[in-house]
């Protein structure tokens, strides 16, 4: 087999830096490239092959990947806050960093990142666009409700996007640029109300007809929406060799420093995948509400722990039982995770 070619890529959204080494680490091309399918394949077509080409995890990776994916021998997307820590430099510009992803590549120093396949990239865009309309929705309702004390009124009900809130709208005493302002804020809930409602019943089809999110909804707290985004987040199951990984890449563990024979733990790192440990800590909290024993484990730990590190301790609990689901192809038995409490 020929020596490998080692392409580095600082991708942009525009265009990208691409510098290609050979095997002994002879610089064998370097330019800027629009971000344009055959424009990239032609520039790697100048270089001899077989090419690996190595590239940062970034938004619009999937694109960059269908696009070279032909010429490529091997497509490698790292860690860039690995790289980082592997090959710091004082200067850091696009040339650099491209020259030091094809270094990385060349000493077989790449700290990989998993690269979703196109089913897992395709349920993540719908299930975070139903998170982002969520997140919407719920800044328009602060909006809305931010005008209100402006106004220097106290809604009368818990909920004023309610029945009764709304008939409490309607009645109260606005000034008329505050009244413009409360309409126009309700009608964009209620156009997120139905575009959310759509995209739940949307992800429900998807969970009915995935084996994986039936075994997940037996966990308390896991509904169809919390399963097609903790599938989303995870993609495939196997890249997870024990359930610590998954919590890891959850962010769900405790940092520890080891110092002079003393190892102290630390809150938890907020690495990995904030979309999965976020929907764990949602789970965690209705399971409190709707599964005994998790309630009570949760209960016994926040005796002597705050609330919200018992919150995410049983987050991490409930995340390595999904682990052993997905792994194993079971369901979910709350007399195990009692008497493993």
């Amino acid at each position: 087999m020929k020596t490998m070619t080692h392409v580095g890529v600082d991708l942009h959204q525009r265009f990208c830096y691409l510098t290609a080494l050979d095997a002994r680490g002879k610089k064998l091309k370097q330019s800027q490239v629009a971000n344009d399918g055959a424009a990239l394949r032609s520039w790697l077509r100048q270089v001899p092959g077989p090419r690996q080409v190595v590239m940062e995890a970034s938004g619009f990776w999937p694109a960059f990947a269908r696009a070279v994916q032909p010429e490529a021998y091997r497509l490698v997307m790292v860690h860039p806050q690995r790289v980082k820590a592997i090959a710091s430099a004082r200067l850091k510009n696009d040339k650099v960093d491209s020259e030091t992803l094809a270094q990385l590549s060349r000493a077989d120093l790449l700290p990989e990142a998993w690269m979703a396949n196109q089913r897992t990239q395709q349920v993540r865009l719908l299930t975070r666009l139903r998170i982002s309309l969520g997140q919407q929705r719920a800044k328009a309702k602060n909006q809305l409700q931010a005008v209100l004390h402006q106004e220097g009124f106290l809604k009368p009900v818990s909920d004023v996007f309610g029945k009764k809130g709304r008939a409490w709208l309607t009645e109260v005493g606005l000034s008329p640029a505050a009244r413009v302002v409360v309409e126009v804020w309700l009608k964009i809930v209620d156009q997120m109300d139905e575009a959310i409602a759509e995209q739940t019943r949307s992800l429900e089809r998807m969970a009915e007809a995935d084996a994986r999110a039936r075994w997940l909804r037996t966990v308390p707290g896991i509904g169809a929406y919390s399963a097609m985004v903790i599938l989303a987040e995870v993609g495939e199951i196997e890249r997870f060799p024990s359930k610590r990984a998954l919590a890891s890449y959850a962010g769900l563990t405790p940092s520890v420093r080891e110092s002079a024979g003393k190892r102290k733990r630390g809150s938890i790192g907020h690495q990995g995948s904030g979309t999965l440990r976020w929907i764990l800590l949602q789970v965690a909290q209705v399971a409190t509400r709707c599964s005994p024993a998790a309630r009570a484990w949760y209960v016994r730990l926040k005796q002597r722990k705050p609330a919200q590190v018992a919150l995410i301790a049983l987050a991490r609990k409930l995340l390595t039982a999904v682990w052993a689901l997905l792994r194993h192809g079971i369901c979910f038995d709350e007399t195990i995770f009692a008497a493993q409490s």
